[in-house]
């Protein structure tokens, strides 16, 4: 009896130090991918907090210093179209700028503080706003999703943050936006993305794609709403002469930037790619000059609003068994794949307007959770990440960067990013993922 009781007893422990044995790799794979993920988080944290205070200290280069100046022409009762070159935006942007600049009457560096705060709490706020409209609790700050999402557009955000620009603000209140839609406050999600239709235009594409979605209230209040902050807000503070001339201004303006036929390389919009292809004029300021064609401006022009309206066709027709309305799980990828579009779509997008590929890569992340993905899949991904990413001047030299867009190589990431978030898209609303699993490689 003592015999078999004492080594039952040793094999039990045996197999308990198997077990043991068994699982110690497994920890330690677990603790070496969390102090990894710290580790990246530490990275990422610094390089946000390196690029804040570093805009501090040259706020006369930045372009929160072009709004200072829209603000002071403003009060003192200029015209800020017809003095400042570079002032593209709408009129109600001047409502923006007035209001940064009485704040930086207290202290420029201050204001630009706040602001530049202000933007990572947006970013923050896109991401948590995402994960709520896939019905989702957001995913920790140091999680694999939030980290990898976060370094594919770290470049991007990067150059956000530099040039300390406002469209972080845009992206988040379109999310924003759409999730007060899906709440039932309609009127506060009209106020939300109106605003962010004054304050950049292209956004619009959202007030006719809730037209297509047939979400009528929601439609209806955005609309409303960009008739106050537009015209009734003009009318009220200009009175109706100057504001039906800042009006016209600013059509003639933005007319001009779109007919612009030699866009500067840093432009990585869709139109100002197809005129460094098709034209002699598109690449005069450019590096270097490759254009198969020579084409006129006009020609290149009226081809990029043909493929404009392809596009819209094709993915109505791509989405076309989606059901109406903003309630459906659809509703992201959709939103996805336009906020992907909008800086294709502006005339004049520099690289910190490609902010909003982070809703395309946070949908797509979640669309390869515990699938098998294709090798094609991958390459895509790999390939987006080398053009918006590899292609910094730290890694390549400013003069290497400059030649690289001058190809067009952003505009290549943000297209490649945006052929993946439509088969995202197309993909989750039949195989919704699992947040455990992750994504499997070829």
């Amino acid at each position: 009896m003592s015999g078999i009781h004492f080594c039952a007893r040793r094999n039990a422990g045996g197999r308990r130090d198997r077990a043991a044995r068994g699982t110690q790799p497994i920890e330690t794979r677990d603790r070496v991918n969390r102090a990894g993920r710290r580790a990246v988080t530490v990275v990422l944290l610094l390089l946000g907090a390196w690029e804040v205070g570093r805009s501090l200290f040259r706020i006369d280069g930045v372009v929160f210093h072009d709004y200072l100046r829209v603000g002071q022409v403003v009060l003192q009762h200029g015209d800020p179209y017809a003095t400042l070159s570079f002032d593209t935006w709408p009129p109600f942007f001047i409502f923006i700028a007035v209001a940064l600049t009485e704040v930086a009457r207290i202290s420029r560096v201050g204001a630009l503080l706040i602001w530049q705060l202000g933007s990572l709490a947006a970013l923050w706020g896109a991401c948590r706003l995402l994960a709520r409209l896939a019905g989702a609790k957001p995913e920790p700050r140091t999680s694999a999703a939030t980290l990898v999402r976060l370094a594919m557009t770290a470049r991007l955000l990067q150059e956000h943050l530099q040039s300390t620009q406002i469209n972080l603000y845009l992206l988040f209140l379109v999310l924003l936006a759409f999730y007060l839609f899906r709440q039932r406050r309609n009127a506060m999600g009209g106020l939300a993305l109106a605003t962010a239709v004054s304050a950049r235009a292209v956004p619009i594409v959202f007030l006719a794609y809730l037209l297509y979605k047939r979400a009528w209230r929601a439609a209806a209040w955005t609309a409303g709403f960009l008739a106050v902050l537009n015209v009734v807000l003009p009318l009220l503070t200009f009175g109706r002469a100057l504001t039906a001339e800042r009006w016209t201004e600013w059509r003639t303006v933005a007319a001009a930037e779109t007919a612009n036929p030699t866009p500067m390389f840093p432009n990585q919009s869709l139109l100002a790619a197809l005129r460094r292809l098709l034209t002699r004029e598109g690449g005069a300021r450019d590096p270097i000059r490759y254009a198969v064609a020579e084409w006129p401006p006009q020609r290149v022009e009226r081809l990029f609003y043909a493929l404009a309206a392809i596009g819209a066709l094709a993915l109505a027709f791509a989405f076309r068994r989606h059901p109406p309305g903003l309630d459906d799980p659809s509703l992201l990828g959709e939103l996805a794949v336009g906020l992907c579009i909008l800086p294709l779509l502006s005339p004049l997008a520099w690289k910190a307007h490609f902010v909003s590929l982070l809703a395309g890569y946070w949908l797509i992340w979640r669309a390869m959770q515990g699938v098998k993905v294709r090798r094609g899949v991958w390459l895509a991904w790999w390939a987006s990440f080398a053009c918006l990413t590899l292609t910094a001047p730290a890694l390549i030299s400013t003069d290497g960067r400059s030649v690289v867009e001058s190809l067009n190589v952003i505009t290549l990431g943000a297209l490649l990013v945006l052929g993946l978030t439509i088969w995202a898209a197309r993909r989750l609303p039949q195989q919704p993922p699992t947040s455990a699993a992750g994504p499997t490689q070829p």
